[in-house]
């Protein structure tokens, strides 16, 4: 027995959204550069069903004292310190 094939049209230009003539009622548009899910309602409106989380920028957290000392607070007294490895200059002075 073949297995079931199910395709999703789908998209990769930003901001692109399917028509009411793209879909029938219930069938599914995916747009992979927004990392949206699109259908179709009763109505013959397009409704987003799902929106994804685009990747987030790359940003750098400063953790870390001048010790080079990673303090985890927990909220009560049991704090844990960690020593990095390796060359960290602990941030701004």
């Amino acid at each position: 027995m073949a297995g079931t094939v199910v395709k999703i049209k789908q998209s990769s230009v930003a901001g692109k959204i399917p028509s009411a003539s793209d879909l029938q009622q219930g069938e599914l548009a995916l747009n992979t550069a927004d990392v949206k899910l699109y259908s179709r309602d009763a109505s013959g409106a397009i409704i987003t069903l799902a929106s994804g989380a685009a990747a987030a920028a790359k940003s750098t957290i400063d953790m870390g004292d001048v010790n080079r000392e990673i303090i985890l607070d927990g909220g009560d007294s049991d704090d844990a310190i960690f020593v990095t490895q390796g060359f960290y200059d602990g941030g701004d002075a």
